[in-house]
């Protein structure tokens, strides 16, 4: 008999995230849900485990791989999806830079890095980094999240070719104007959602359904060759011109 399949996913509270992994468990994975808005430190269900994390702290991520390490003997698909973006102001300007880069970008790196030795001993290894649209296109007064995003998609070569050695795979979701809490400012107001949809060809946001389909595609078998891409989900937003 196969062995369970293991997940790890990040910012799976609510959102996109949660609709992650919500689909890996409905297609038999474990999954190791990893959230700051969690009330308890850890919580123990049949298949998923949700673990309380603030991801700009690194001692923390170090404990999460350690308890990790300790209960299982591989991972299949790590799902660095956790985000933040923060108000930039005169006088926060300095805390808004570092806080936004080490949750959208360092940790992805440092998570990644600790879960190597149990991604190398599944049978289909594969990372898979959300980004934005944000790395192709500026979006105003967030110079620290497109930055950020920008720099998920330059780790995601660095790990499709330095991981390659172990047969895991690395890959980026740059997804558009989805409907979660982060695009609901956009979303309900008016003139905002309607400059939205005059650059979107397919003309309504995305869902947090079809962003979780095309992450458990790239998890999966079906998508073995495929390495070190970034792919856009955002109904045509860019290609409009």
């Amino acid at each position: 008999m196969e062995d369970k399949k293991i997940a790890v996913v990040t910012g799976a509270y609510g959102g996109s995230g949660l609709k992650i992994a919500e689909l890996l468990l409905k297609k038999g994975f474990k999954v190791y849900t990893l959230d700051f808005e969690y009330k308890k430190n850890i919580q123990i269900q049949k298949n998923r485990i949700c673990y309380k994390i603030d991801l700009s702290k690194f001692t923390q991520i170090k404990s999460f791989a350690k308890f990790l390490k300790k209960r299982e003997k591989k991972v299949d698909c790590l799902i660095n999806n956790a985000g933040v973006s923060l108000k930039k102001t005169k006088n926060n300007f300095i805390n808004y830079w570092e806080k936004t880069l080490k949750i959208n970008l360092t940790s992805v790196y440092v998570l990644s890095e600790m879960i190597v030795p149990l991604l190398k001993k599944s049978k289909n290894p594969s990372i898979v980094n959300i980004s934005s649209i944000s790395s192709k296109i500026a979006m105003s007064q967030n110079p620290a999240y497109n930055a950020s995003k920008a720099g998920i998609l330059a780790l995601t070569s660095s790990q499709a070719l330095d991981f390659s050695i172990y047969k895991i795979r690395s890959n980026a979701i740059c997804p558009g104007y989805i409907k979660t809490n982060m695009t609901k400012t956009s979303f309900n107001t008016k003139k905002l959602k309607n400059a939205r949809l005059n650059r979107l060809t397919i003309k309504r946001y995305g869902s947090s359904e079809e962003l979780a389909n095309l992450a458990y595609f790239l998890c999966s078998e079906k998508s073995r060759y495929i390495n070190g891409q970034d792919i856009v989900i955002d109904g045509g937003f860019l290609k409009k011109g």
